[in-house]
């Protein structure tokens, strides 16, 4: 049966059984075999996608080890474009810096300096939230956030990923789609062709939804290999994400 987010203790986890409940009938529709669903927005000004849905691991154990920033990164690295992530402590508080290029091997990098925070924690509710003022071709605010609650045995999360792009952002992106990123749409069904398949989002919604789908799926491969011999995790959260990916 699908657990609920009854009995929430704190406010906060009051709105995510609110969120949960609202959700109820997509989630149930959704068409990727799990309960999650996808969103996403391109106001001009700003860019975001967020994916919400359950995952099959309790939330005690999740909450108190993604608290960390060094585990953050053990998630944040099995994207496919992300090359590289690094913790650091400096005066102003912990910052994870995230590397990220195409998935090519050798391929060029840039570097995103996020300042990681603990927004909020409980027995019932986590936020973390990262955010960097600054990225490629003049891009900012980026923010990236993870908000979890209980839900029975499982945990519902809400993970959003946006930022504001620039005119060469713009410009950069529209040539990808031109070329390598041809064929590459997101998960929102906008219409349907002559033949009555759907057709799915394209342009920079697209690309943002894939690439929250893509750290929602890396947070479940992470999660998959925690039972595991430290040693062993790392593999075994790759191995657990080319499945997730396929």
């Amino acid at each position: 049966a699908v657990g609920t987010l009854a009995h929430a203790a704190s406010p906060e986890a009051a709105a995510m059984a609110a969120q949960h409940a609202a959700l109820k009938a997509r989630m149930d529709a959704s068409p990727f075999g799990r309960r999650l669903v996808v969103d996403s927005d391109d106001g001009g000004e700003r860019v975001g996608g967020t994916i919400r849905g359950e995952l099959a691991h309790p939330f005690a154990p999740l909450a108190a080890r993604l608290r960390s920033p060094a585990e953050w990164c053990a998630v944040v690295v099995l994207h496919l474009n992300v090359k590289s992530c690094a913790h650091e402590r400096t005066a102003e508080g912990d910052v994870v810096t995230v590397r990220s290029g195409r998935k090519e091997y050798g391929s060029a990098t840039h570097a995103i300096r996020y300042r990681f925070t603990v927004a909020s924690a409980s027995a019932d509710f986590l936020r973390i939230a990262l955010f960097a003022p600054s990225g490629p071709l003049a891009t900012r605010d980026y923010t990236l956030t993870l908000e979890a609650a209980p839900v029975g045995d499982r945990t519902f999360v809400v993970l959003a990923y946006g930022f504001r792009p620039s005119a060469g952002s713009r410009m950069a992106t529209a040539a990808y789609l031109a070329t390598a990123g041809r064929g590459k749409p997101g998960f929102t069904v906008v219409g349907r062709d002559a033949a009555g398949s759907p057709v799915w989002i394209g342009g920079v919604r697209g690309i943002v939804e894939r690439n929250a789908m893509r750290n929602f799926l890396a947070l479940d491969a992470w999660l998959a290999s925690l039972d595991a011999p430290a040693a062993e995790r790392f593999d075994r959260s790759v191995q657990r994400m080319a499945v997730l990916t396929d």
